[in-house]
């Protein structure tokens, strides 16, 4: 008995290292630059393969919750880390949209679902006495993988550094765009393998020395409850959650989707781009991805200070603010960098606030199926946000009612927290 208590860090190192790879889905901004155009397709088409993998992530969750509860959170986690390694690496010899939509959508989300919530669920059982800080350490790489990702896919694709619109573009990144798939699943692979050995579950019944589970109280959100999946989904608690999460995560990611268009977009009445037009999007896109990941880390330890449910409701009417507010960041770059970071950090903070709501409202025992099933509203959030953007914006006309509709949608998610109360065994 004594060798299975190892030192618990353990386990948050291999949660950032599987992160790292996983959070990279989010590096589709850079890596469409050049898909797109390698393709031969649009855009407005290329992200559906973002979209579906997000889907994919999140559906995968629901089994993967409760494979890595009844297999161990190990097993499981490299069950993922070689469908990653099979989906990024195929996609190599992809040359049609519905080829990489197969590889790098379905495969590769399908591949970080399974990878995702094992050091989530790993984690919360050996840290029961700082639920919000390690779930946002276990995640934090996930939001800031991207960044260094981002460097490195446009290292690979375009070494010489063309623009986008020089005759010459498509003929120089072809030949290394199967380079960039190989040898980033490569990396992807090694990392996910490389947590996934580092992974266990504590003894049943282990707790951290001297530490005592706090009461159930209504004020803190916590319920003293251990639901299984079953018992979950039929709770009004759980719907509440679910629509929170939904909500406040299509804001973030409808953000994500548009920040760089609408940057671009054009004042028809006086004929002029915005002076953001001219910002360094894959600076400010690196370093929103890094406030994500901070943000992850910020907002979860926050929960462990004052209650999950009074972190939620400041990050939700904080996201709100920002949402109204970012239409007027249209005059200034240094502005606009600022509040997209901004909206990055609140972002971020759903994927520590939401697995610590879940562990304290259902438990933290069966936290792996109990979020996998939770998360599913990302998933949802994931695909309409991804694709909806443009949609939107060509049905409506406008950023401004987009930010705003928005904004309105964050406060529907703190109105949701603030109604949820633990629930009570029947």
């Amino acid at each position: 008995m004594e060798q299975k208590i190892r030192n618990r860090w353990i386990i948050v190192i291999a949660a950032i290292l599987i992160q790292l790879a996983l959070g990279t889905i989010y590096s589709w901004g850079t890596l469409t630059i050049f898909v797109s155009p390698y393709l031969n397709q649009i855009r407005e088409v290329t992200v559906y393969v973002f979209g579906v993998g997000l889907l994919s992530f999140a559906i995968t969750m629901i089994f993967a919750g409760q494979l890595q509860q009844k297999y161990g959170p190990k097993k499981i986690a490299i069950l993922g880390g070689i469908l990653i390694a099979i989906g990024v690496i195929s996609s190599a010899f992809m040359t049609s949209f519905i080829g990489l939509l197969i590889t790098y959508g379905i495969i590769f989300g399908a591949g970080i679902g399974f990878g995702y919530v094992c050091p989530i669920a790993a984690a919360g059982k050996w840290f029961p006495d700082k639920k919000g800080l390690i779930n946002g350490l276990a995640v934090a790489g996930f939001g800031a993988g991207s960044f260094i990702f981002n460097y490195v896919i446009k290292a690979i694709a375009n070494p010489t550094n063309l623009d986008v619109d020089d005759p010459g573009f498509l003929a120089a990144i072809s030949p290394n765009i199967p380079w960039v798939f190989i040898i980033i699943g490569i990396i992807y692979t090694i990392l996910v393998l490389g947590g996934a050995i580092l992974l266990s579950n504590p003894p049943e019944g282990w707790t951290p020395p001297g530490w005592t589970p706090p009461p159930p109280s209504e004020e803190s959100g916590i319920s003293g409850l251990e639901l299984k999946r079953t018992e979950t989904v039929k709770l009004p608690q759980f719907w509440m959650l679910w629509l929170a999460f939904i909500l406040s995560a299509i804001s973030g990611l409808m953000v994500i989707g548009s920040y760089a268009a609408f940057a671009k977009t054009q004042d028809v009445s006086e004929n002029f781009i915005y002076i953001i037009g001219t910002a360094d999007f894959v600076t400010i896109g690196s370093l929103a991805a890094l406030f994500n990941g901070l943000g992850r880390i910020v907002w979860g330890k926050l929960a462990d200070s004052i209650t999950y449910k009074r972190a939620m409701l400041l990050m939700f009417s904080t996201q709100a603010i920002l949402m109204f507010l970012y239409f007027t960041t249209n005059v200034n770059a240094i502005y606009f960098a600022i509040l997209t970071c901004s909206i990055y950090f609140c972002f971020g903070g759903n994927f520590s606030l939401f697995p610590t709501a879940t562990a304290d409202l259902f438990g933290s025992k069966n936290l792996g199926p109990n979020y996998g099933i939770v998360f599913t509203a990302y998933g949802v959030a994931g695909f309409i946000g991804a694709v909806g953007v443009n949609l939107f914006v060509a049905i409506f006309g406008s950023y401004l009612l987009l930010f705003i509709v928005m904004g309105i949608m964050s406060i529907g998610s703190a109105i949701l927290i603030y109604l949820t109360k633990p629930p009570k065994r029947q």
